[in-house]
């Protein structure tokens, strides 16, 4: 008969459980029981309990998971590893940026860093680092829309932290599920768009009462979220061009709003102070006044930045792969003669038209001129398609846009503004259109013709790269949708598979190509604005089938591979016409350009200067050449001089915003970090094994303990009980006596931090043997050495309560340094929390927005009282000893 207090095992479940009541009820006897492993209570009827298990055979891979299990506790109750995914071990520059921020009360920084050095993970990293302390809570990240999904995707599987994405199309909808509370205090971390709440100041037919309730709804709802941290990507799209551009209007009073503010730029100094006081004064208004505080000595506190040319890894290595370009210059042949005369045939048609609109002041047709011309550079598919779509528009006579209207999308990628410029009103709409009959008919004769010259050269360049590298990924970049879709045709007819981003995609789209790229297709065929925020190291190939106008645009396609994580040098082709007037302007251009470099001691253009910063108009230099080509040296020699001189300006701003630092390697903390997700990826192998799972579905997952079934995993109770048999094993080529070696939990508390894992061995004559206990579990996390299973051993009170009697006695000092380090870290924890809570409350009181403020400093103080009393009661401890595993080596 099962008594009170026994152990049995549960026949359905397999657990064993320890009776705790019994009641017979009309002939029928139901124990109530509690499973340790689900920890719960539940009835069950006695005739489901057995009093002892059968003899079985255990699995090696349950032995080796639960030696995988409690490792992993350890690791991360000795608090050795970062809280991340594996690909995200700290480097040199992100460290120096993390302690950087921690060493200030309240976080107010501007993390500048290069291009390609993961501004992302710093910022993520400081969060973790934040939430640890307990200095912040409710987290709001504000980014460029393209760039909502991938911030989503990297905190979450890089971090384990959670972001909800709120886009003005999810208002309506939140707002019906809380119709009487602020949408964003719903969510503790939010990532939204800053042009989706920006200020309306502005719209056809609305009225004042209904733009103030539109901003309301978007701007004083995000503002007045009590937010922690605030961090805002891409920071220097905020600076504005005044003090009343909706952006910075609404970064205000975002600054305003919270404690903690972060702002991540690549290009912080635009070459003008104006903007960048606008920055700093958002970290700080008091310490910039006037543009006369922009100097080195008053910025250097607030900003964090590190370049590419210093960037190394934990073993002190360069932290880039070296680029190797080639420019692959495409001559027309006889068969091309179409093509060519297409060619000519847009650029006298641009010539003219442009030197009237300039002439003119109709600058919405020079616009509409500067497409043509690059549209016939690009494919005959995309300047067929475009003059088609004029030619529609002009024969419809309507959906034109005004000369304002236009205004607007000048600054648009290429292929975004194209419609809004095919709308342009025409100067002489019936000239115009027949002189686009014309060219539109030489157009569909080179289609007829066969592949366009550049398109056979990519062809004969792809059989190149396969050839050379069979398993290469590949990046395409035009600047049209038209020869987009020509471009896929054509490397799908050579045997590559391909896949598509561009501007017009939804952000779904855009990220289920991303996946196709990454694990099926060869080639990624992308747009500019497609390509926007792309993390692309995984592929070393790109090729620029377009060439834009500003050279510095090429450095933003090559950085979407030349980045940390990239495992081979990066191969560049840069595909051009030779017989064009582009071409001749970029050879003259490249000639003066070097000439600039040698004399500033600069490698390229991009090494100083950005593409979003720099004021320098490539565009009109290459119109003025084709409007007059006879004036190529005169327009190259005007830009050679405004680069030098934003050059030379750019040298001064980079000692304004030069982050002296030393950078310290640490190849331990990166092998700490390797082996522990070995050891994490081993544990969650060998439990898929044990459950039956397809161990394939996660071989190609980042691992990280933030995601959620690894967390499941480890708050799951791994507890053993000898109901359950011993397992018995031999552990082949591993010079050890016989005996029994066990894993025990020694506890304080339930957190991960009060608990420790113990290996113990000891052996048939009860002597403890320290060394073989750490090897055997090295040995099973190895997993090198075979294990050959014998019949589990049935196990018996005196022989568990001899083995369990000299685990206690191994294990006490354990318990004492536990003990010593709960106490420690328990006052500790309190003083960090209450100083936390402490500088929180003095933030929240200098709040610039009066209802933010009070809600802020009531909730603190209402958290600084609970913390006062979780700390009171942390002081009483009830230490628990139980074993994990106790296995026979035979």
């Amino acid at each position: 008969m099962l008594a009170v207090g026994s152990y049995a095992m549960d026949m359905r479940t397999k657990h064993v459980v320890q009776i705790i009541e019994r009641e017979e009820l009309w002939g029928i006897c139901t124990c109530k029981v509690y499973d340790a492993i689900g920890n719960r209570v539940y009835s069950v009827d006695q005739n489901g309990l057995s009093e002892s298990s059968q003899k079985k055979v255990s699995s090696d891979s349950f032995i080796r998971f639960v030696a995988a299990w409690c490792r992993v506790k350890n690791e991360l109750a000795n608090g050795i590893v970062f809280d991340t995914s594996e690909s995200v071990i700290p480097l040199p520059h992100q460290r120096y940026a993390l302690e950087r921020v921690m060493r200030t009360p309240v976080v107010r920084y501007m993390l500048a860093d290069e291009v390609g050095l993961g501004k992302t993970i710093e910022a993520g990293l400081i969060i973790k680092e934040l939430e640890t302390r307990g200095l912040i809570e409710r987290v709001l990240v504000v980014a460029p829309k393209g760039l909502t999904t991938q911030w989503e995707a990297e905190m979450q599987e890089k971090f384990g932290e959670n972001f909800t994405i709120v886009l003005p199309e999810d208002i309506a909808t939140l707002k019906k599920l809380h119709p009487d509370q602020n949408i964003y205090e719903q969510f503790t971390h939010v990532i939204t768009s800053m042009d989706s709440i920006k200020p309306m100041e502005s719209r056809i037919g609305w009225s004042q009462e209904k733009i103030d309730a539109y901003n309301a709804d978007r701007i004083e709802a995000i503002v007045s979220g009590s937010w922690d941290l605030i961090i805002i990507d891409e920071a220097h799209r905020v600076a504005g061009s005044s003090n009343e551009v909706a952006r910075h209007k609404l970064a205000t009073m975002l600054a305003k709003s919270s404690p903690n503010l972060l702002l991540l730029t690549a290009t912080p100094h635009s070459g003008k102070t104006k903007p960048f006081l606008r920055l700093m004064r958002l970290l700080d208004r008091d310490a910039f006044p006037n543009p006369n505080a922009i100097v080195k000595e008053q910025v250097a506190p607030y900003l964090i930045r590190s370049e590419k040319r210093e960037a190394v890894d934990n073993d002190g290595r360069p932290l880039f792969k070296k680029r190797h370009t080639q420019i692959v210059e495409v001559s027309w042949q006889q068969r091309h003669l179409p093509q060519k005369q297409l060619y000519e045939a847009v650029t006298e048609y641009v010539r003219v038209g442009y030197n009237r609109a300039c002439k003119e002041k109709k600058s919405y047709i020079g616009f509409l001129m500067i497409l043509f011309q690059r549209l016939v550079s690009s494919s005959t598919d995309a300047i067929a398609d475009a003059l088609a779509r004029r030619i529609h528009i002009l024969e419809e006579q309507k959906d034109r846009l005004s000369v304002a209207d236009l205004s607007s999308v000048l600054e648009d990628e290429t292929e975004e503004s194209l419609q809004a410029a095919l709308q342009a009103m025409s100067m002489d709409m019936m000239q115009e259109k027949a002189q686009l009959d014309a060219i539109l008919s030489l157009a569909r004769q080179a289609k007829q013709h066969g592949l366009d010259a550049k398109m056979e050269e990519l062809s004969h360049l792809l059989v190149q790269i396969r050839e050379y590298d069979a398993e290469a990924k590949i990046i395409l970049f035009t600047e049209f949708v038209a020869t987009q879709k020509g471009l896929s045709m054509l490397c799908q007819s050579k045997g590559f598979s391909t896949t598509q981003i561009n501007g017009a995609m939804s952000l779904e789209e855009r990220n289920a190509s991303l996946r196709l790229f990454r694990k099926e297709r060869d080639i990624l065929i992308s747009t500019d604005a497609g390509g926007e925020g792309l993390n692309l190291q995984f592929a070393h190939v790109v090729i620029n089938y377009d060439l834009p106008w500003n050279p510095m645009k090429i450095e933003q396609r090559i950085g979407r591979a030349d980045r940390i994580g990239q495992k081979k040098d990066v191969k560049v082709y840069n595909l051009i016409l030779g017989d064009t007037i582009e071409n001749r302007v970029r050879t003259v251009l490249e000639e003066k350009l070097q000439v600039i470099f040698k004399e500033l001691g600069i490698d390229k253009l991009q090494d100083v200067l950005n593409s979003d910063t720099a004021e320098l108009d490539f565009t009109d230099m290459y119109m003025q050449s084709i409007v007059q080509p006879h004036y190529i040296k005169k327009c190259t020699d005007e830009l050679s001089k405004d680069v030098q001189k934003q050059v030379e300006q750019a040298q001064e701003i980079h000692e304004i915003i030069r982050d002296e630092k030393t950078l310290k390697t640490d190849a331990e903390l990166e092998r700490q970090q390797q082996k522990f997700h070995a050891v994490l990826r081993e544990m969650m192998h060998e439990y898929n094994i044990c459950h039956g799972v397809d161990t394939d579905l996660f071989s190609d997952l980042e691992l990280s303990v933030a995601d959620m079934r690894i967390q499941q995993l480890l708050a799951s109770q791994q507890v053993w009980h000898p109901k359950e048999g011993i397992p018995s094993f031999h552990l082949d080529g591993v010079d050890a006596e016989k005996g029994y070696w066990s894993l025990w939990e020694v506890a304080l508390g339930d957190s991960i931090e009060d608990k420790r894992m113990v290996s113990i061995f000891v052996n048939r004559e009860g002597i403890y043997r320290p060394a073989s206990s750490k090897m055997i579990w090295n040995e099973l996390l190895q997993g090198q050495k075979k294990l050959r299973m014998y019949p589990d051993e049935m196990a018996d009170d005196s022989k568990i309560g001899r083995i369990e009697a000299k685990a206690k006695q191994v294990a006490e000092d354990t318990f004492l340094a536990i003990r010593s380090d709960y106490f420690e870290r328990h006052e500790a924890e309190h003083k960090k929390r209450h100083y936390a809570l402490t500088l929180r409350l003095q933030a929240a009181r200098k709040i610039g927005i009066a209802n933010i403020r009070k809600g802020r400093v009531e909730k603190i103080e209402k958290e600084l009282a609970a913390e006062q009393e979780t700390y009171e009661n942390s002081q009483s401890i009830c230490p628990t000893f139980r074993p994990m595993l106790i296995c026979n080596m035979v």
